[in-house]
Order: structure tokens, then C-alpha cells, then sequence
């Protein structure tokens, strides 16, 4: 006989055999009552410790009429959840995990189940994930925007990542072989997890994380979903939010895993929260995937809300953004306006004819689409930096209203009204339904 390496005895042994039937499942290998029953037997600290640090309660099967479960990979402040929550009305079981202290905890405070986590620190194979029905991606931009350091854009850079995304599904087994006369790509089921750890996957991306902060961070929508799917997650929705200049050879990287996965019902749009009622621009590139349902466009309902409006300014107050400097893009606008989109630089921002007068925080607030009394953590530049960088509620609603299967604009108008009755009051509100 071969001599084959042994988990029993540790080491190469004569006892192997190939055809020994596989033995019997125990502990979390277990499911549905089985795996209730033995998760059951453990103490409340046994049980934390296999939950760690997600909820215990992500250990047992969904039961019917629970919520069903999501998570969202840098969720920020909560400005996705919001839109699923506040403007169409939807619970889920959502767990956001994102770096920054103070942004958990304004979403925290907001309702939403949070945890600061790093997004290289999830592991889709940790068994509290086994039954996440929704995977969210809103990731950081600044890599990718015009506005930030565009190490993301670099041609060596997107071929890094694209390799990178292609070799972690692969580690993952999801693979594909062609047939047929004309060679006709047919989908097969996962080959073998090679058990590759996360933190190596990781790795793969290099020393630096392709010379920027977040541009790697782009991996996660590949490793995390096909991780899931991988471990068996009966994944319905993937949403992925990103700087409109994400490029094109990444969208189409991440699709075509998704499609080798079994996933042929995802695409990328471009949308503006602007043309959906929120007084601020914020142009994203935004994926969303369906296992099973067929989505339909989004089209603008062709709602506009002045930044003046939403706030109470006079519509012919200009605001200067960079004092006495001048730029190409120039330095100051006019509230009577959809304005454009709200950065971290916000803070600094003011009235060009009474530097005094600023925006509060209650404002900002309501120009990103929240409501005024959104409970932002942290120093004034830390919530500044959070509403900078927030995924727009508006947007949110509407991608996952369309992923859900649920008639968005009677309910996007109704939050309209609520949020800026001066201009989309009740009256509006009724005439449009």
C-alpha cells in the first residue's frame, strides 16, 4: 500500500485507505437540527467562541420568518442600511464591518448591527457565514476617484488586481471547462477549496497592496462572494458600490467570476443620487447580481432637489470650497442648484459673503440624503469624512429595490417628502402615488 500522511498519527503511516468511507460529521460540520442540537449542548461561551466575532445567533440555520442575512464589507456610517431601512422599510439581519472606530459606531447608533473590523479580516468560510443570503461591497474610493491618488487606475495596477481576482476563485475551485463543437463555456460546480488562507489570498496583491490604501481593497467583492458561494451560503444579491471611474477591465473581471460561478444576472450602471431627489451629486459605478432574478434598469424618475431647498439658504448664496484659491473647476457655486458632491472638505466650507456662516452637521446631513438628526460620531472632521464618503440612501434604496423586486418610486417619493416637505411635501407626495 501507499504510504500516505496520516491526520490520526501525525505523520506518513500504512493506515491510510482511500476508500475508508468518509466519517461521520461532528460539531459545526453538522446541519440543520443536528447542528441546532450540538450547537445547543455547548455553553454561551462555548458558543462565543465559535461565533467569534460575528453573532451567535449567525451560527444556527435561518428559520422561516427570521430576516434574512446580509453583510456589508465597508459599510461606513450606514448610509446603505439606511436606504434599505428608512427609505424602503426592509429589515434585515444586516452586519456592516468597516476600519473606522467612529464610523461603526454613528451606524451603531443609527440601528444598524455594526462591527470594526478590517474587510481583509473576513473570511467567507467562517461557519457563522454559511447562511448570508446578501453580500454588499461599498467600498472606499480614493484610489479610483479623479479626486484622490488614482493608484487604482494604474494599467499595472488593474492588471495586478484582475490576475488576483482570477487566481482567488480559482483557489476557491470556482472553475469552468469549455464543450461542445464550438467550444460553448458551460458553468460546472466548485472544484476543491485549496485552503489557501484568506491572509494569503491577500498577500497575492503584493508588498504595498498595489501602492495604495484601498485600491486593493477591490478584491473583496471577488474573495468574499465566491468564498461564500464556495462554502455552500445561499447567496440571492451582490451589491457593489465604487467611483464611477472604476475601470472597465475590473467591472468586467468581477462579472465574468460571478458568471463562472453560475451568476449570468449582473451588470453595471452608473448612477447619480442627484437624479434621484438628493440635493447633492454622487456619481457611482454601482454591480448588482442576482442568482436567480431577472433585473430590470433603472431608469431616473426625474426627481431635483436644491441644495437650498433642503436646508433653508437663500438659493443665491454662493459657497466658496477653497477660500482664495483657484482652480480650473473653480472655487465657489450656487445653493439654487442640485450642488455638487459633498467631501470631507465640507467642513471648511462657507457662505463667500459671511465666512462665518457654515454648514452644520444637521445639514450635512440632509444634503447627502439623511435625515437631519442622523446621529454622526466623532469630531466634526471625523462626521464630515463619514458623510464624505457615505453611500447615498437614495441610491441604496433604489438598487436594492430593484434586487428585491419592490416598486421603488412611490416609496423614494414618500421619503422625499419626509426629509424636504418644502419641496416634495405630502401634497407632492400624493399627487405622484
Amino acid at each position: 500500500m501507499e504510504i500516505e500522511w496520516c491526520e490520526e498519527c501525525c505523520g506518513p503511516c500504512e493506515c491510510y485507505d482511500p476508500d475508508a468511507p468518509e466519517p461521520e460529521p461532528q460539531g459545526l460540520e453538522l446541519k440543520g437540527e443536528a447542528l441546532v442540537a450540538y450547537l445547543d449542548s455547548r455553553t454561551d461561551q462555548q458558543r462565543q467562541e465559535l461565533a467569534g466575532p460575528w453573532p451567535v445567533r449567525w451560527l444556527y440555520p435561518r428559520r422561516e420568518g427570521e430576516p434574512k442575512r446580509g453583510i456589508n464589507v465597508c459599510g461606513g456610517c450606514g448610509g446603505g442600511c439606511a436606504g434599505l431601512r428608512l427609505v424602503l422599510g426592509v429589515e434585515l439581519d444586516m452586519i456592516c464591518v468597516d476600519t473606522s472606530k467612529d464610523a461603526t459606531a454613528t451606524a451603531r447608533a443609527a440601528g444598524c448591527n455594526a462591527m470594526h473590523m478590517d474587510a481583509r479580516d473576513v473570511d467567507p468560510r467562517h461557519p457563522a457565514l454559511r447562511y448570508t443570503s446578501f453580500a454588499v461591497y461599498t467600498m472606499p474610493c480614493p484610489d479610483y476617484s479623479v479626486a484622490g491618488k488614482r493608484e487604482g487606475l494604474k494599467p499595472e495596477n488593474i492588471n495586478i488586481l484582475c490576475d488576483v481576482m482570477a487566481d482567488v476563485s480559482e483557489a476557491f475551485g470556482n472553475v469552468w471547462r469549455t464543450g461542445g463543437a464550438h467550444g460553448d463555456v458551460t458553468t460546472v460546480e466548485f472544484g476543491q477549496d485549496s485552503g489557501i488562507s484568506i491572509k494569503e489570498m491577500w498577500g497575492w496583491l503584493g508588498e504595498d497592496g498595489m501602492g495604495g490604501k484601498t485600491a486593493g481593497l477591490m478584491l473583496a467583492p471577488v474573495l468574499v462572494t465566491i468564498g461564500l458561494l464556495r462554502s455552500g451560503a445561499p447567496l440571492e444579491g451582490v451589491l457593489i458600490e465604487q467611483a464611477w471611474t472604476l475601470p472597465e477591465k475590473i467591472r468586467e473581471a468581477i462579472g465574468m467570476e460571478l458568471i463562472v460561478a453560475g451568476w449570468p444576472l449582473a451588470h453595471w450602471d452608473i448612477l447619480d443620487a442627484g437624479d434621484f431627489g438628493s440635493p447633492s451629486t454622487r456619481r457611482r459605478a454601482i454591480m448588482v447580481g442576482s442568482r436567480d432574478r431577472t433585473l430590470g434598469t433603472v431608469e431616473a424618475p426625474g426627481i431635483t432637489t436644491w441644495a437650498s431647498d433642503a436646508i433653508g439658504w437663500d438659493p443665491e448664496t454662493w459657497i466658496n470650497t477653497r477660500g482664495v484659491r483657484k482652480t480650473s473647476g473653480g472655487n465657489e457655486f450656487k445653493m439654487g442648484r442640485t450642488m455638487p458632491g459633498v467631501t470631507s472638505k465640507i467642513r471648511g466650507w462657507y457662505d463667500a459673503d459671511d465666512p462665518e456662516h457654515r454648514f452644520t452637521i444637521e445639514e450635512v446631513c440632509l444634503l447627502v440624503g439623511l435625515p437631519a438628526d442622523f446621529p454622526v460620531v466623532g469630531s466634526r472632521t471625523s462626521q464630515c469624512q463619514q458623510l464624505g464618503d457615505i453611500f447615498s440612501p437614495l441610491v441604496s434604496a433604489v438598487v436594492w429595490a430593484i434586487l428585491l423586486g419592490i416598486d421603488w418610486v412611490p416609496r423614494l417619493r414618500r421619503y422625499l417628502a419626509e426629509r424636504y416637505p418644502q419641496v416634495h411635501g405630502w401634497a407632492a407626495y400624493a399627487e405622484a402615488a
